[in-house]
């Protein structure tokens, strides 16, 4: 086991713990208040516009003040949502079930963070291969990566799959 398994490690266990702490719907609710929070502050900025134009002068300021409200109010919104379907589960004895698929859900999310990881690692630092030939967690790590370079842009799935190539032989060893 290499450093590289020790920072998987502590990145999984910390997520896995907190998402036992938070449970399923608060974590699942953090994900959902950012994405729509983000959506809904980029789609109804302007409308909130003609509401503080008398107070602030500059257009560009009037769009991010609007923009940071929205999204401020949407995640705060959800939050809300969140903690009273928490509690609910509580009070029909299913808090259990919250939290236990709260620890699945935040391991999941900590792998998927490692994984992005591993991906900036033998894509951007030189010689990154070398350091996750000698990884234990690397080579399930590279299973998840290799699915997450769906989502990633054409250069860095270039860099990433040629590395991952040279990983894959060093393994074979």
């Amino acid at each position: 086991m290499n450093f590289f398994d020790l920072c998987v490690l502590i990145i999984v266990g910390v997520f896995l713990v907190r998402g036992g702490f938070k449970g399923l719907v608060r974590e699942i609710s953090g994900i959902v208040g950012l994405v729509a929070g983000f959506y809904g502050a980029n789609t109804y900025y302007p409308q909130l516009i003609p509401y503080i134009d008398s107070w602030i002068s500059s257009p560009q300021i009037q769009k991010l003040v609007c923009f940071f409200l929205l999204f401020c109010l949407i995640l705060i919104a959800v939050g809300i949502v969140a903690v009273l379907i928490h509690k609910l589960l509580n009070i029909v004895f299913l808090g259990w079930a919250n939290r236990t698929f709260g620890v699945i859900f935040g391991a999941a999310k900590g792998i998927l963070i490692t994984a992005i990881i591993f991906i900036l690692i033998t894509s951007f630092v030189p010689n990154g291969h070398a350091h996750m030939a000698a990884s234990r967690t690397a080579p399930y790590l590279a299973q998840v990566a290799d699915a997450l370079t769906l989502f990633i842009s054409r250069n860095i799935k270039t860099d990433f799959s040629k590395e991952l190539e040279r990983l894959k032989k060093t393994w074979k060893q």
